[in-house]
């Protein structure tokens, strides 16, 4: 699914200046977006240079202007994000309480830390030494290359192998988010357990091939049958047994697939995939989220909502439907800028878009004929475990399906709902529960 950007910044830059000896140091706060805790750590340093990080983003190190110091306050200008921070001072020197703004105005207070602990804590995320081989490797079709790395086992000459497919958006070959690195904790699990294990950059970022805007689910799964196609051609590659391991959306790509090349692909396991028609997984979606962040949609909200996707999926004029959502977001009674209308207009009516809204599943699903594994948190606000699950089971018959309790969309472990959305603040990049399960169902399947 669509990454969920609950405000919108996305990169972030910072200072630079000559002040007082007080607020020299490094600083971090927690702006609170939504529901979501975005880690913002400020560096300003003796030299009258400043930087800020966004480790959720993972952005370091990023320049910004020159802060202004009036007595025990100080102002930070973000120009290259319309961007700024005033705060103040608190008595114990350890504090300074103040504003973030950025079209819209957020509280924000940072706190005196040190650079070690302003970092993000991801326990999971493997490092080396391997005791496994790891080559990075590219492969083509149709003019489009992807990068990617293939881990391999050392002690077996022909192994089984899965590729992994990321969820939506333009994910790098970790398919990293918010510091969370899951492929690379999945590829590491599996490579160690003797399987082969391929991950690779999307279109548009890393090291893979610039796509094109009308870039649609069918075009992913495309690159992924040239995965496919690659790990059959290398010799240390059994290709009786080569699988797709798919998150999100990359859970659909992979039946797409299988369904597609029913004598290549020897098992799927769907993370949370999308199983139902992408109008209804979006509704969904947008109820869920509203509703875990504490937030009840009024009857006007709700029926815009449906009319907003009701509206995509029936018109397929690009035109049309483009003025069609301008009058319904415009009537709404939480109606924004005519500026921010127009960003999300140009997101739905996109290629991408309106083809996920339009696409119902059903059949594909149908069409598979290999040994499938699924798998949902219960606590997944984006997929919803049981109607996709249910779709995947009715289908199917022959599947395995797990649904997790108190698992969200990452896979991740939490105490509350209210925390299960806030990825970034969860040290776990994914249970070990769900590892091993892939693990030992992938390795009973082969058999």
């Amino acid at each position: 699914m669509k990454r969920l950007h609950l405000f919108s910044i996305i990169t972030l830059a910072c200072i630079s200046a000559s002040f007082g000896a007080d607020f020299v140091g490094v600083w971090r706060g927690n702006l609170n977006v939504g529901a979501t805790k975005l880690p913002l750590v400020f560096h300003i340093n003796s030299d009258s240079t400043a930087t800020l990080d966004s480790p959720m983003q993972g952005a370091k190190n990023i320049p910004c202007n020159k802060p202004t110091i009036f007595g025990d306050s100080i102002l930070i200008d973000m120009p290259l994000l319309h961007a700024s921070y005033k705060g103040k001072m608190q008595p114990d020197g350890k504090n300074i309480s103040g504003t973030f703004r950025q079209g819209i105005e957020l509280p924000l207070t940072i706190s005196a830390t040190t650079a070690e602990a302003a970092e993000l804590v991801r326990p999971q995320t493997p490092t080396p030494p391997f005791p496994y081989l790891s080559e990075e490797v590219t492969f083509a079709h149709d003019g489009i290359t992807l990068a990617g790395t293939l881990t391999s086992p050392v002690w077996r000459k022909r192994h089984p192998a899965v590729i992994l497919v990321s969820g939506s958006g333009s994910q790098d070959r970790d398919e990293t988010i918010l510091g969370h690195r899951p492929f690379a904790v999945i590829a590491d699990h599996l490579t160690r357990a003797g399987i082969a294990v391929l991950r690779y950059d999307d279109r548009n970022i890393g090291s893979s091939s610039a796509g094109t805007p009308d870039d649609t689910t069918f075009d992913f799964a495309k690159d992924t049958e040239a995965a496919i196609d690659y790990l059959m051609k290398r010799p240390d590659i059994n290709p009786e047994h080569i699988g797709i391991i798919g998150h999100s959306e990359g859970g659909l790509i992979a039946m797409i697939v299988a369904a597609a090349r029913p004598n290549d692909v020897d098992f799927v396991v769907s993370l949370a995939g999308s199983a139902i028609k992408g109008k209804d997984q979006l509704i969904k979606q947008n109820l869920a989220l509203s509703h875990s962040s504490g937030k009840t949609l009024t009857v006007t909200e709700t029926t815009q909502l449906y009319n907003i996707f009701n509206a995509i999926d029936s018109i397929t004029d690009r035109n049309k439907l483009a003025s069609e959502l301008r009058n319904i977001m415009k009537s709404s009674e939480s109606a924004t800028s005519p500026q921010h209308i127009e960003q999300q207009i140009s997101v739905m009516t996109s290629a991408w878009y309106t083809t996920f809204i339009r696409f119902d599943p059903t059949e594909t699903l149908c069409a598979v004929k290999c040994p499938v594994l699924a798998l949902n948190g219960d606590w997944d606000f984006q997929v919803d475990a049981e109607a996709n699950l249910g779709a995947i089971s009715e289908a199917i018959p022959n599947a395995t399906i797990i649904k997790y309790p108190r698992l969200n969309h990452l896979f991740q472990e939490s105490a509350t709902t209210a925390e299960s959305i806030n990825y970034g603040a969860i040290t776990q990049t994914i249970a070990p529960q769900v590892l091993n399960d892939i693990t030992t169902w992938i390795l009973s399947t082969i058999k």
